[in-house]
């Protein structure tokens, strides 16, 4: 999973010119796998104090999971998988349509669920 710190193109200009660092500099230094200097440091600290929000890249088909007590996969052909966990229902999502629905899904069915997702074209 990719991590880094999302700012407008004006913050990371302003940046750049307050550190006296080149925009690549700063593009490296919001990327939260770039090693971490005193200087890279302050450029994320002053990144999250104008805004900066910290975004992760998840992989197809891995499951995020809401407070609400919902868990998505998306998948790379357009199919999304919700998971309900308040009423135990499962649905799969592809091209804006629900394409199917499961009722009482136990943690097995998960998986079949996702690979019936990822299969669809």
């Amino acid at each position: 999973m990719k991590k880094n710190i999302a700012v407008s193109k004006e913050v990371r200009d302003r940046i750049a010119k307050v550190f006296k660092v080149s925009d690549r500099h700063v593009f490296n230094a919001l990327n939260l796998e770039y090693p971490e200097t005193a200087v890279v440091k302050r450029i994320r600290i002053a990144a999250r104090q104008n805004g900066g929000v910290t975004m992760a890249t998840v992989p197809a088909g891995e499951a995020i999971f809401f407070a609400d007590g919902t868990m998505r996969a998306d998948f790379d052909n357009g199919a999304i998988c919700e998971f309900y966990r308040a009423d135990g229902t499962g649905h799969i999502f592809y091209k804006g349509q629900e394409v199917a629905i499961y009722d009482n899904v136990t943690v097995p069915m998960i998986f079949e669920i996702k690979e019936q997702a990822a299969a669809l074209r």
